[in-house]
């Protein structure tokens, strides 16, 4: 599910990275900046806002490099600080070429700031794999304070909403072993995000696990943490809450996840026998391989 020309984010890779008209990366300098540089003399980027990356991802990527070649070729800048060169874009190509054993690699080399490092890496993970909530988060509030942007500058220069941004940088608040578990995966954002509202940090630690342990959806979060602030104003109970959950229901839940790989929430309503099953998805490609297993072609 590629998305279609001009439906760029932002700036775009495109604005810092001259494309010709075949898609392919070129140079401003007459191409000059293009060549092959052995994969040994890469340093990887001290900026990468990615902390952890998909062995499964990097070796179906390295099979694709291996009938195809490298299609699109990595950014580098010279390292001011000894010899080689610093890697600042295509952390997941340079791993690919390793893993299929390529000497080399071809790369242009640019001459950026700091910051222009910094804001490239990030736009580059967001436009081709979404990152985790966390490290996004991270990444969006470095780049903040590297360029003293406020949160509407920054949201304009990567094409994402001022409240996406606002909402992300706010996770950072949280507890580290919160942020640890949204990192992980078993805390989405949208699970992560009223826990924000808990003044007590143990609290917030107590309720994420809670969480976790009791499978609840965001809005059971929601309502929890609001029956929590506010004891005399509880919410109507829902016929789908957590603790009235049938015993089947949940277990149904467990083989959807083994099987599909996958959170997913099934709702039930005892009293008139309606429901839905929701599936969640990590980003695109995520989104397909499931639809894939279900037999859905697009």
């Amino acid at each position: 599910m590629a998305l279609g020309k001009g439906k760029v984010l932002g700036r775009g890779l495109g604005n810092l990275i001259p494309v010709n008209e075949n898609n392919v990366e070129i140079s401003k300098d007459e191409q000059t900046g293009l060549r092959e540089i052995k994969v040994t003399e890469i340093l990887p980027n001290p900026h990468q806002p990615r902390k952890q990356f998909s062995d499964a991802s990097i070796q179906e990527l390295s099979n694709t490099i291996v009938e195809h070649g490298v299609i699109q070729p990595i950014v580098v800048q010279k390292n001011p600080s000894g010899s080689g060169f610093l890697l600042v874009a295509g952390e997941r190509r340079l791993r690919a070429c390793k893993l299929a054993g390529f000497a080399k690699i071809p790369a242009i080399v640019r001459d950026l700031s700091e910051a222009d490092m910094m804001e490239l890496a990030l736009i580059e993970n967001i436009q081709r794999e979404n990152l985790n909530p966390m490290d996004e988060a991270l990444a969006y509030q470095a780049i903040i304070d590297k360029r003293g942007l406020k949160v509407t500058d920054l949201a304009t220069r990567v094409g994402k909403n001022r409240a996406t941004i606002s909402n992300l940088i706010r996770l950072l608040s949280l507890p580290k072993l919160l942020q640890d578990l949204v990192k992980e995966g078993k805390l989405s954002e949208g699970q992560a995000r009223p826990l924000l509202s808990i003044p007590d940090p143990k609290k917030q630690l107590e309720v994420g696990q809670k969480v976790i342990a009791e499978g609840w959806n965001v809005r059971e979060v929601e309502n929890f943490v609001s029956n929590l602030l506010h004891p005399d104003k509880k919410s109507k109970p829902s016929s789908f809450a957590a603790d009235k959950r049938d015993a089947s229901i949940v277990k149904l839940e467990s083989k959807l996840r083994n099987k599909y790989s996958s959170k997913v929430e099934v709702a039930h309503n005892e009293t008139n026998g309606k429901g839905k099953i929701v599936f969640s998805y990590a980003n695109l490609n995520d989104m397909e391989r499931i639809l894939e297993q279900l037999g859905v072609k697009l």
